[in-house]
């Protein structure tokens, strides 16, 4: 059939709208845009224009208004989507410039407004954000209109193709302005973004007899006009789409060719050509070419300097004005700087880099710092297998996992500031073999092929292709035992005493059981080396620990500052007074602060009683190495970025204003003789709440006694203390999964349950059971229930599990799994079962039913149930998923969780494989 034409004699009486979103201001975290103002103009004129445009002005929704604010805010956005998906009956197009943010593997696109910004709470990271999934689709899928074309030029923008789920009967277009995980350049203030002038060509410069701009003539167009050009980092930049229907009409076609257009912005009357090489040349390509970097985790960024273009009478020349004070005059983008650290320092470091970039600050800024955490062991991974991070693989097979730098951490860092030097060490180990790193730095080109993970066991990395130099310590902090005032324990062992005495004299002391606590050992690397500390106490009871750990708290926390947050809720019966918690000095100080300082974390509460640090000798104090990063082929402004980075390394380590970002969080600032400092009289750790709790005097360091391969084998230990574990997923495939588009792809039913079985090792016992099953049959096994020397041939077997054209019985799925997971030894070892579904067969089961079903899944011995909801709100309070997790110490993980990591996360618990 012929393409939809709004034109067209049979729409003529149906109202047509157009949303066009552009934010161009932003506060705090991310750079300005100045080219979104472009780009609302010109997509405003390809859908209006004269002859070719398919829409009438009145048909147009501008946010923000012209003439108006520059801020935007999303519940503004929202309620102009809403209120055109309401009105229109014929064409509905949403067009959206700006920032977008992703999680770290690559799920829910968030489109980002004026006062976004992103936190650290891991289920709910973007705040004053629309997220793709569950805020813009739901709305748009719900349209009256005969067709919906949504275009996003923003970075990331090809991730929403992963969640692009029409309604069945729906015409919907969706293009992006590249693929899933490409970052792309801000673009320019006068002439717009690449992609959007490309687009404005294409549809207002139709030649007689070209026909009809439609939506798939116009995807082929905009990548062929866009093939020659890079993305971020050198990656392909390459237009992608999605289309359920047969096509549209997106620009009409008009008479005789257009005469080429004259420079200068669209909206604006020709004017003489400007000289053969203006002045201001130099600097708008530099804004072509220099472009900052944006974090996928977290980032903080400063105002883009080149504010726009005005017109000077008389004179027909375009000037680029910029500077915070907004004098005239070029300010060249600022050179971008990336600052990757330790999960538990980025609140202290991300406060240092913004008083850096402040520093003196008049006109024009010299360097921009946009500072990132990562997951200790991802990063220290992603070093040992950097190549990687410049040549990611080209894609990951559907059997399982592949390492993505990138994604798993971040852009390419300029500086690493973990928090132990042993960090560096473990990123320059051979393997297992290796004890120590060596006395130099890593060469570029080395080979590090032999890396190994959490197990020993080869990664599957290339070259090295980074070159790490410790410059030296910023700051330090030692790790303490934070045990409550209350509990009694012998000044005589609050330092100088191994891990192991210490909490041996605590539980003599203490006739109740004490719970000894500590983050996630994969999060943040004080963790790790206070686990090491633990497990040389006495390997035989390691398992025992982590039980006790495991029903105590879990999910365990990721951070220290998580950790002590979780006891302040004061929801778990008391932990909070009976736990002793491994975490650095500097996180117990601050929580010992009273109500109304400046310095208490905001979730601290009265319920979480005031701790004494015990100063543990064999765990090494944290001294927050900065080390400069090189990477090879990087040899633009080489010099220019090596001096920027020994400058902040300078400014950091000596200048007083930099200390005191440190200090005033409760660190101990950097001597002369890289030792410690005493605590300033402002520090925390003076404070009358803490003058009995810490000791001024503290060991300098004792980190060169732990080796690279000590650590890795710390790792093995930890994910094999609990022992052999027994998991069965059950996996919903009836054929709602493949009409909701949650079957295959990544993110997916099939890929999330893939991706998990990294946690799983030869010594585990696991299966896949598919649900669709006709009424009073068995469920079928894609993967038998057993142990298996590798995971490579279930993940194979998941990838081809069918669909079946047959309801999930899942109530019955989930009682058998249960009976399954509770038949063999009568042990404490972890059995974990795992309901992958997208709940549409789950809501037949009736109140009597669940109730029941709860109440088994609640019975000894005990059986974790995690639920994977692949819907929106599946995991709401009182549903069943939600209840089975409360009932049995689970969880429910739904499209607002990071769902593939957070399951790996989840089957680790009871799995002895390597899980990162």
């Amino acid at each position: 059939m012929p393409p939809y034409d709004a034109r067209g004699e049979e729409n003529q009486g149906k109202r047509h709208r157009a949303v066009l979103i552009g934010v161009e201001s932003y506060t705090g975290s991310r750079n300005d845009l100045p080219a979104v103002a472009a780009n609302l103009r010109l997509m405003a004129e390809a859908l209006t224009a004269e002859g070719t445009g398919v829409l009438d002005p009145d048909d147009l929704v501008v946010v923000p208004r012209t003439g108006g604010p520059a801020a935007v805010d999303p519940l503004v956005a929202h309620a102009a989507l809403r209120a055109a998906r309401d009105e229109a009956t014929g064409l509905l197009i949403v067009y959206f410039a700006g920032h977008a943010i992703v999680r770290p593997d690559g799920g829910d696109l968030n489109l980002m407004f004026t006062e976004s910004r992103v936190t650290r709470d891991r289920r709910h990271p973007f705040v004053d954000t629309l997220s793709w999934s569950d805020s813009v689709m739901p709305v748009l899928r719900k349209a009256r209109a005969d067709w919906v074309v949504v275009i996003l030029d923003c970075c990331f923008a090809g991730n929403a193709l992963a969640s692009f789920s029409p309604a069945v009967d729906q015409n919907f277009a969706l293009l992006t302005a590249a693929e899933a995980g490409v970052e792309i350049p801000p673009g320019d203030p006068v002439a717009g973004t690449e992609f959007t002038s490309a687009l404005h060509r294409l549809l207002t410069r139709r030649t007689e007899g070209a026909g009809p701009a439609t939506f798939t003539r116009l995807v082929t167009g905009v990548r062929e006009a866009m093939e020659h050009l890079r993305a971020v980092d050198g990656h392909p930049w390459v237009p992608d789409e999605l289309r359920h229907g047969d096509d549209v009409v997106l620009a009409r076609a008009k008479g005789p060719a257009l005469p080429p257009p004259v420079p200068g912005p669209p909206s604006v009357p020709p004017v003489p050509p400007p000289p053969e090489a203006p002045w201001w040349r130099p600097v708008a390509d530099r804004l072509r070419s220099r472009v900052p970097v944006l974090s996928r985790r977290v980032s903080r960024t400063t105002v883009f300097v080149a504010a726009g273009a005005v017109l000077l009478a008389g004179a027909g020349v375009w000037f680029l004005t910029g500077g915070p004070s907004g004098a005239a005059g070029p300010c060249a983008p600022p050179l971008e700087l990336r600052v990757l650290t330790d999960p538990d320092l980025l609140p202290t470091v991300q406060k240092a880099a913004d008083v850096y970039m402040a520093r003196g600050q008049r006109h024009c800024r010299d360097v921009n710092l946009t500072v990132y955490a990562a997951q200790a062991t991802d990063a220290v991974a992603a070093f040992r297998s950097s190549s990687l991070w410049q040549r990611p693989p080209a894609e990951c097979p559907d059997s399982g996992d592949c390492p993505r730098p990138q994604r798993d951490v971040g852009a390419q860092p300029d500086i690493w500031i973990p928090a132990a030097l042993s960090a560096w060490r473990r990123a320059l180990d051979d393997g297992p073999g290796g004890g120590t790193a060596p006395a130099s730095v890593s060469a570029p080109g080395t080979t590090s092929g032999g890396a190994s993970g959490a197990t020993g066991a080869p990664e599957p990395a290339g070259e090295s292709a980074v070159r790490l130099e410790p410059l030296g310590a910023v700051a330090y902090t030692p790790m303490v035992l934070a045990v409550p005032e209350s509990m009694p324990v012998a000044p005589a062992v609050q330092t100088g005493h191994p891990l192991g005495a210490i909490v041996s004299a605590l539980k003599a002391a203490r006739e109740e059981p004490v719970a000894i606590l500590r983050p996630d050992p994969e999060g943040t690397d004080g963790a790790l080396l206070s686990t090491e500390a633990l497990y040389a106490t006495d390997a035989a009871a390691m398992a025992g620990l982590e039980q006790t750990m495991a029903q105590a708290l879990r999910p365990m926390p990721s951070t220290a500052g998580e950790l002590m947050c979780a006891l302040a809720d004061g929801t778990r019966n008391g932990l909070e007074d009976r736990a002793a918690v491994l975490v650095p000095e500097q996180t117990m100080a601050r929580f010992n602060l009273p109500a109304g300082d400046p310095g208490r974390p905001s979730c601290a509460t009265v319920t979480l009683e005031r701790r004494v640090a015990q100063y543990p000798s064999d765990v090494p104090v944290l001294d927050l190495p900065f080390v400069q990063v090189t990477w090879r082929g990087a040899e633009r402004d080489a010099d220019d970025r090596a001096g920027a980075v020994r400058d902040f390394h300078r400014w950091l380590s000596e200048d007083p204003d930099a200390q005191r970002q440190f200090t005033d969080d409760g660190f101990r600032g950097a001597g002369p003789d890289e030792r410690p400092a005493p605590p300033r009289k402002d520090s925390p750790l003076r404070a009358g709440a803490n003058e009995r709790a810490v000791r001024e005097q503290i060991p300098a360091r004792s980190g060169e006694t732990v080796t690279a391969a000590s650590l890795t084998d710390t790792l093995r230990r930890y994910r094999e203390a609990l022992g052999p574990g027994r998991v069965l997923y059950l996996l919903d495939n009836s054929t709602s999964m493949t009409d909701g588009r949650v079957w295959e792809g990544q993110g997916r039913a099939k890929d999330v349950v893939a991706r998990s079985m990294s946690s799983l090792g030869p010594k585990d016992t696991y299966g896949v059971r598919l649900l669709a099953v006709k009424k009073g049959e068995r469920a079928t096994d894609a993967v038998p229930f057993g142990a298996y020397a590798a995971p490579d041939g279930a993940r194979r077997a998941v990838a081809g599990a069918p669909l079946a054209d047959l309801d999930a019985r899942v109530a019955d799925g989930i009682r058998d799994g249960l009976a399954t997971l509770r038949e063999g030894p009568s042990d404490d070892r972890p059995r974990l079962l795992v309901l992958v579904t997208d709940d549409e067969d789950s809501a037949g089961i009736g109140k009597k039913a669940r109730d029941a079903l709860v109440a088994d899944a609640a019975a000894a011995p005990l059986v974790r149930i995690v639920t994977v909801s692949l819907r929106n709100g599946g995991c709401a309070p009182g549903g069943l998923d939600d209840r089975l997790g409360e009932a049995t110490g689970g969880r429910c993980l739904d499209l607002s969780d990071d769902i593939t990591t957070e399951l790996a996360a989840e089957v680790a618990k009871a799995g002895t494989g390597d899980a990162q």
